[in-house]
């Protein structure tokens, strides 16, 4: 046994699902008895949709998830702005953590595989490489002695799935400003909402009963979300059920590296940060694939073990970057500063609403959500030189992507990226050549003689 994968969330269960599509032997054991059983992370990003696809699971996930086409901006129940989410390359969908782990668990299982639940974490078991996806309190991760640094915010965060006849348009997120905070509602079926922002500190104290505490997804009564609701989300109805809530103090936290040896940390164990954006399941599963195929290709013999070098020079300006992100997404949300608290009632909404109508700004809002503006620039696995826009490392424009798990060969037939493709098994001198990488992601620009055939420099 080559590969041990701890932890069988959405990151183990995407990079298992990848090993098992190379054929590569692998464990992947989990201390739960199966898969999670609340919807906790509730969206599927573009980017995702796309990785999922070259396992034979990202059309599943849209027909099982329902697409989510804008977010409609509103400032204390007044509607400023409209925003698409779906760009050139899609839109998200609203599929639960649950559903997705299902889903993940499902493709393993066609391919012959099965997760060891019930199991936990001794030793590492001599396997040759362990990955860590075994979350937030990774046991990997600390049995490494690599540090989790960062911050945990003083705010307290909320969300809840519930039962509401709000009356509202299908298939949009609904954002709310208000003075006291940001909140949203996310469709996620019939009469069914994410409800999620911050509480302000007098709906954040524990109930008398001490019922309510900030322990990970802490139960809150209906009466306290109804509360919550009439204050915050300009919906006139009242909340009819709560299937899951989850009261919580925010982190922001990264480990200090992404790699010690030959043990590597995917998703919460390497990351945790705000669910501003939805962004965490959908950057575990992008650590997972890009991990995966290069474990996969290395166990094969198909490349050398620099090429396992690169996997924390991708991830970790990736993961850093959505940490920010998320921290700016969050403290709009939650500080509760009054002229902070006054911009946001007052001021945003006019600056987004204008905006909101330019080309360019809505097609920069659908892509910052979608992930793909993930590129690998001055990557140690990329090689070659630009062509227009375009640089070694960059993900691939459509039509040259792979649907598959190899890599692809592109040759351009003109000077444009934007021209006719062909594929060749030997490319013509005097063409522009593109080298695209399983994760879609391109390996090598230049010229077609000097195509990398070694996979640890190209790829």
């Amino acid at each position: 046994m080559d590969i041990l994968i701890v932890g069988a969330g959405p990151s183990g269960l995407t990079l298992a699902n990848v090993l098992a599509a190379y054929g590569v032997p692998f464990r992947i054991v989990d201390a739960k008895p199966g898969p999670v059983g609340q919807s906790r992370a509730a969206i599927v990003h573009v980017r995702t949709l796309e990785l999922l696809d070259r396992l034979g699971l990202g059309d599943r996930a849209r027909r099982r998830g329902l697409p989510i086409t804008h977010a409609e901006l509103y400032e204390n129940g007044r509607r400023a702005a409209e925003v698409p989410l779906a760009g050139r390359d899609g839109g998200p969908v609203a599929l639960g953590q649950d559903d997705t782990e299902r889903l993940l668990v499902e493709g393993l299982e066609e391919r012959g595989h099965a997760v060891e639940w019930n199991t936990t974490l001794t030793t590492f078991g001599g396997a040759r490489w362990v990955v860590g996806a075994d979350g937030a309190s990774s046991r990997v991760r600390r049995a490494l002695g690599i540090g989790f640094a960062g911050r945990t915010y003083e705010q307290t965060g909320l969300l809840a799935d519930v039962h509401v006849d709000a009356g509202l348009p299908p298939g949009r997120l609904r954002l709310n400003l208000t003075r006291g905070g940001f909140v949203g509602m996310l469709p996620l079926g019939q009469d069914r909402y994410r409800l999620f922002g911050a509480l302000p500190p007098d709906m954040a104290e524990p109930s008398p009963d001490g019922a309510v505490s900030h322990d990970p997804y802490a139960a809150v009564s209906l009466e306290r979300l109804q509360r919550w609701f009439e204050t915050f989300f300009a919906v006139r109805t009242r909340l009819n059920s709560a299937d899951w809530t989850a009261l919580f103090r925010v982190h922001s936290r990264m480990a200090e590296q992404f790699r010690a040896g030959d043990t590597f940390l995917v998703g919460d164990a390497a990351h945790i940060h705000s669910p501003a954006g939805g962004q965490g399941m959908n950057l575990g599963i992008g650590d997972a694939f890009n991990l995966g195929w290069k474990l996969a290709m290395v166990a094969r013999g198909e490349a050398g073990e620099r090429l396992l070098d690169s996997y924390e020079a991708e991830r970790m300006p990736v993961a850093r970057k959505v940490l920010n992100g998320a921290d700016r997404g969050f403290a709009l949300e939650a500080t509760g500063h009054p002229v902070a608290a006054w911009l946001r009632a007052h001021v945003a909404s006019r600056l987004i609403g204008p905006l909101s109508h330019l080309p360019p700004v809505r097609e920069a809002v659908a892509r910052m959500f979608s992930q793909t503006w993930i590129s690998y620039r001055g990557s140690p696995a990329v090689g070659g030189s630009a062509h227009g826009a375009l640089r070694p490392g960059d993900r691939a424009p459509a039509g040259m992507a792979p649907a598959d798990l190899h890599y692809h060969l592109v040759v351009s037939p003109g000077t444009h990226v934007d021209a006719p493709f062909e594929t060749h098994a030997h490319p013509a001198a005097g063409r522009l050549a593109y080298l695209v990488r399983p994760d879609g992601h391109l390996a090598y620009i230049g010229s077609p003689e000097a195509v990398p055939t070694d996979m640890d420099r190209a790829g």
